[in-house]
């Protein structure tokens, strides 16, 4: 059953924003590019501006329809609830990965002494009541916190100004084009196509002649803002401490003279993370409630956010190990989820749509009167 709210195109386009940021606000998918990231951040945007526009095409053949209930409609019950379960695994993994990166980056540069599972505790404890008020509550948190991260990110690189070496871009593609294209590929997988958990938000547009200019105006300018991050990092640092360093703004705002700037980095990533973990708990529940046939998904929150919790935890030893597998393993891991099955989805659905509404084929190939189920 759908829930009966709804949210503007304002605030879903705040939703993605702040979704884009997330852990990017930290760690770019682009910096093994090393100065020539910013070429890779244009494909890589670019591509995933296209991946985006195809799940809001995806939502808009299949109306008022979550990716739960597309993937049964197109593939079967059977192997549309095993997608979906597979799917609600995704959903809980990515939020563990935002999880650890928050935790890494706190526990590494503010809270020394805390252990690391109280710090992602707590504020799972916060987003647990967030995500539990309902989509509506954080479209309007969205509307409060989000736009508080560029003006955070602008008094940064305006404090940054004076001590800025703009030749740090040359020489361009001085390592070749491949660990551009190898840039620009992360950049597709994160954070484009991770917004493939919004096919769970899209049916609550109140509007949705707007989702696919929202969808990508959303791209365009969280890939303008990612670029304007990298240039300030470049020019301040250098293009070899940018590919060898993990958390390049950290590094950057320690450069501002007399100026401590890093609740501004915490602020940001509080923000961004938050609505990032919120989103992805909140599909991974709505899932689930969907595929059980439970009424409300609240029933499943907190054992989502747990279950993501401990895997945050657990699943890597330390911080070197985690980068490893998102640098060498995670790109590869995600293209059925985000790519292969959400165009095969639209694939299907357009077919659907180009058949004549009102006829079916019968057993022996001939048409008849009998309504067809969108």
């Amino acid at each position: 059953m759908m829930e009966k709210t709804q949210i503007s195109w304002i605030q879903l386009f705040l939703l993605l924003s702040g979704f884009h940021i997330g852990s990017t606000v930290l760690l770019s998918p682009s910096a093994g590019a090393g100065r020539d990231a910013w070429l890779a951040m244009i494909l890589g945007g670019a591509g995933g501006t296209l991946l985006m526009w195809s799940y809001a095409v995806l939502s808009m053949l299949n109306p008022s329809k979550t990716l739960v209930e597309i993937l049964r409609d197109r593939l079967g019950k059977i192997a549309g609830t095993i997608l979906s379960f597979l799917y609600v695994w995704y959903f809980i993994h990515l939020a563990s990965l935002v999880f650890r990166d928050f935790g890494e980056f706190l526990c590494t540069t503010t809270y020394l002494e805390t252990p690391m599972v109280v710090v992602i505790g707590l504020f799972a404890v916060v987003l647990l009541y967030t995500v539990n008020s309902g989509i509506e509550v954080l479209g309007r948190l969205s509307e409060l916190l989000v736009p508080v991260i560029p003006v955070a990110i602008s008094i940064i690189s305006f404090s940054l100004f004076t001590i800025n070496d703009f030749t740090a871009v040359l020489p361009i593609l001085e390592n070749g084009l491949m660990p551009v294209l190898k840039g620009a590929f992360g950049a597709i997988t994160f954070p484009y196509g991770e917004t493939v958990a919004f096919l769970m938000l899209f049916p609550h547009l109140n509007r949705k002649d707007k989702l696919k200019k929202t969808v990508v105006i959303s791209a365009v300018l969280s890939t303008l803002l990612g670029l304007l991050v990298f240039f300030r990092d470049l020019f301040v640092i250098g293009g070899d401490l940018i590919g060898r360093s993990t958390f390049i703004p950290h590094l950057t705002s320690l450069l501002i003279p007399e100026f401590n700037v890093e609740p501004l980095l915490d602020i940001n990533l509080l923000i961004g993370g938050g609505i990032k973990i919120s989103v992805c708990v909140y599909a991974a529940a709505k899932a689930l409630c969907q595929i059980t046939g439970v009424q409300d998904y609240r029933g499943f929150t907190r054992a989502v956010l747990t279950f993501a919790v401990v895997l945050a935890i657990w699943a890597y030893d330390s911080v070197l190990e985690l980068f490893a597998w998102t640098q060498k393993v995670y790109g590869f891991y995600v293209i059925p989820f985000q790519v292969l099955i959400p165009l095969l989805l639209l694939l299907l659905s357009l077919i659907r749509k180009g058949k004549p509404q009102g006829e079916v084929p019968d057993k022996e190939g001939n048409n008849n009167a009998e309504a067809v189920n969108a």
